[in-house]
């Protein structure tokens, strides 16, 4: 992307919630985004697919759920395994 654009959206991340929301519905209302081509429309509907399929084994319960920071503690240790750390975003 051109620095032009990369500038507009680091201003566009700094705008309260507000002046968001009325600049995305003014965006929406004057652009249509493109058609999506047949192979980004089957990506698509296979995550579509993908995510029913795990939201519907939480509900059933048959996947066992984890709490975020013991996703936390094994994902640092595969990285420790490969002998990498982890960055960890704010």
């Amino acid at each position: 992307m051109t620095a032009a654009v990369e500038r507009i959206k680091s201003e566009i991340r700094r705008l309260p919630k507000d002046e968001l929301d009325d600049l995305l519905r003014d965006i929406q209302s004057e652009y249509v985004l493109p058609a999506l081509n047949e192979d980004e429309r089957s990506v698509e509907a296979a995550w579509d697919e993908e995510i029913n399929r795990r939201a519907q084994e939480v509900m059933d319960g048959t996947v066992e759920l984890i709490s975020g920071e013991e996703s936390d503690r094994m994902m640092d240790a595969l990285y420790a395994k490969h002998g990498l750390q982890r960055k960890r975003v704010a």
